[in-house]
């Protein structure tokens, strides 16, 4: 019989591609896949031949719910790290209900480490799971620290700072478990066991933690962190836009910007300022927005501008003189496979430590969304353009990291968990002597 694996993800583009990716390879490796998630994504699964079951909270229902509106949930998250936790649990037992059947009877489940509706599905039913990290940052790892918030990690610590690092780590913990109440009660309202673990951030009983991100972001990767970058977003098989084909074609390299799908909401003065910062350079731009009311930035498009609600950044990427983005997980992947020099101006919760690792690479500067501005931002830019090392390591780095298949990688290790499970313990236990 068919193994069934259940994907269930949470967040914006950035959490939902790289999932495709691996439900793409492990339903090549013959195992039946269904994704759970917002059902505003329904389309991006079912186009690439995956089962799909939508879950709460669709984003536009929880808005109303809470009564705000998507601007105000942004401002929110830009100011309050927390806030994405809060709002997992404002919608907790929701995700848990619409999950119950869709986890009943699966082989294994691969959650999202913010899903925790999944964890608490699974463990309701007793089936295995998997937890998935898309970037090295809640690791708190004290040889390699993240950037998180005004946390005083000591940088590049040797054994007195890693001390002190795995110290406030710890401090740190603590600090984070009263706002994880909400979803302890409800475990225990659903008569599981207590776990010292911590929502949203802890594996709990997982049979493994899944890194799906480029060990090039870590000083030591080890295990199963770090698997490897993965790259779906559609390009593969979605044209550009006539539009946007002939704004490439009509001239020089532009310089592309973008807040991915999901900050571009909070960001018209960054995308303002960084246009600016191109012309001021003498420079063509190409804003690609994540929604219509970012194109509110005030800049008259042109000859040298065009603003674009959406294109793969896989398509776009390679054609552009530097990229200015900020510090997504799945919009960094990209940048760094297309091989240009990157202004990043981070936002909130991973990007500042994702932007962070990637300038240790060489090839990006780093300018925060609070001190971003256009003349920063001609300096920056002008410094990536005219300093040929940035694209010499970009390019080194775009040979290194597009080589990573880190979807293959975690379905391989997925189907070895899946087969230890079927595996009767004495044939397992014979098949180690031999």
């Amino acid at each position: 019989m068919t193994a069934k694996i259940v994907l269930a993800t949470l967040g914006s583009h950035g959490d939902i591609h790289p999932f495709i990716a691996l439900g793409k390879a492990l339903q090549e490796r013959g195992f039946e896949v269904v994704a759970a998630t917002s059902g505003h994504y329904r389309p991006l699964f079912e186009r690439e031949g995956l089962s799909f079951s939508g879950i709460g909270p669709d984003e536009g229902d929880a808005l109303r719910l809470m009564g705000v509106s998507a601007d105000a949930f942004v401002k929110e998250l830009l100011t309050d790290d927390l806030a994405v936790v809060r709002f997992s649990q404002d919608f907790l037992a929701e995700s848990v209900r619409d999950l119950m059947p869709i986890v009943a009877g699966a082989d294994l489940v691969v959650c999202h480490h913010i899903a925790y509706a999944a964890q608490l599905a699974a463990e309701n039913f007793g089936v295995p799971y998997v937890h998935v990290l898309l970037s090295p940052t809640l690791l708190l790892q004290p040889e390699d620290p993240p950037i998180l918030g005004t946390a005083p990690f000591v940088r590049a610590p040797g054994k007195i700072g890693q001390m002190w690092n795995r110290s406030l780590a710890s401090s740190l913990r603590l600090a984070f478990r009263p706002f994880t109440r909400r979803a302890r009660r409800l475990r225990a309202a659903m008569g599981l066991p207590s776990a010292r673990d911590l929502p949203f951030l802890d594996p709990g009983d997982a049979l493994d933690v899944l890194g799906l991100f480029s060990p090039l972001l870590m000083t030591a990767p080890k295990g199963s962190l770090g698997l490897g970058a993965t790259f779906h977003d559609g390009g593969e098989t979605q044209e550009l836009a006539p539009e946007v084909e002939a704004f490439l074609a009509a001239g020089a390299p532009p310089v592309v910007l973008t807040l991915g799908s999901f900050a571009a909401l909070g960001g018209a003065d960054v995308l303002r300022d960084g246009v600016a910062a191109a012309r001021a350079l003498g420079r063509r731009a190409l804003v690609i927005a994540g929604r219509d009311d970012a194109r509110g930035i005030g800049a008259p498009e042109g000859d040298d501008l065009l603003i674009w609600g959406y294109a793969p950044h896989s398509r776009v990427f390679a054609r552009a003189a530097a990229i200015l983005h900020h510090g997504g997980a799945g919009t960094a992947v990209q940048a760094l496979r297309a091989g240009k020099p990157q202004l990043i101006a981070p936002f909130f919760a991973d990007q500042p430590d994702n932007a962070a690792r990637i300038a240790r690479l060489g090839v990006a500067r780093v300018l925060p969304r609070a001190k971003f501005s256009a003349v920063g931002a001609v300096e920056a830019l002008r410094h990536l353009l005219e300093t040929p090392d940035y694209a010499l390591r970009a390019g080194e780095m775009a040979a290194r990291i597009g080589a990573e298949d880190g979807a293959a990688a975690a379905a391989d290790i997925i189907a070895r968990l899946i087969q230890q499970k079927k595996t009767p313990p004495e044939t397992a236990a014979h098949s180690s002597r031999t």
